[in-house]
């Protein structure tokens, strides 16, 4: 799996330098950035392909230096909350591999990335007491857009397109 890291979020980690990804399935590729939000800082985990966002809130230093780990919590617990079960999840992170820093998967991608944390700016609920954000992810979720991975598809929702990269891949 490839956990594309964004340029302010390379500069906020100290990383100096990250190669291209290999990885063709953009559903295994995820955009990872890093914005300040409610006098919080946020880590926002955004599937390349079909723009489900996954958002953690309050991350401290502790939690920056494991961000792989961070990731994957936020993915699965995204995951879990659109009802996914267990096995399904853990079927997802076999087929995806083990995790790869990279930069960022292109212009597509990273619009979605984007356009995530302006529907962000749109919810008016304040951050919950925890890192995973449930009513922030589903908010965001819900929002029509398009995406990387469905070229052609028109608009439908980050959780629709999930779900039909899931049907793709042999998960459901």
């Amino acid at each position: 799996m490839e956990l594309g890291i964004t340029i302010p979020l390379q500069k906020h980690l100290k990383i100096k330098e990250l190669n291209y990804g290999g990885i063709t399935d953009l559903f295994f590729c995820w955009e990872l950035h890093i914005i300040r939000f409610e006098k919080k800082n946020l880590l926002i985990v955004v599937n390349a392909s079909n723009r489900f966002c996954c958002i953690m809130a309050g991350m401290m230093a502790k939690d920056w230096k494991i961000i792989a780990q961070r990731a994957e919590e936020a993915i699965r617990m995204g995951f879990a909350s659109e009802g996914y079960t267990e096995e399904q999840i853990d079927q997802y992170f076999a087929m995806a591999g083990a995790f790869v820093m990279t930069k960022t998967h292109g212009r597509r991608p990273v619009a979605g990335l984007n356009r995530a944390i302006e529907g962000l700016y749109y919810v008016p609920t304040p951050a919950e007491e925890q890192l995973y954000q449930n009513f922030w992810n589903h908010e965001v979720n819900r929002d029509l857009c398009h995406a990387a991975g469905f070229t052609g598809c028109g608009y439908d929702n980050p959780w629709s397109f999930l779900k039909r990269d899931m049907q793709r891949v042999g998960i459901l």
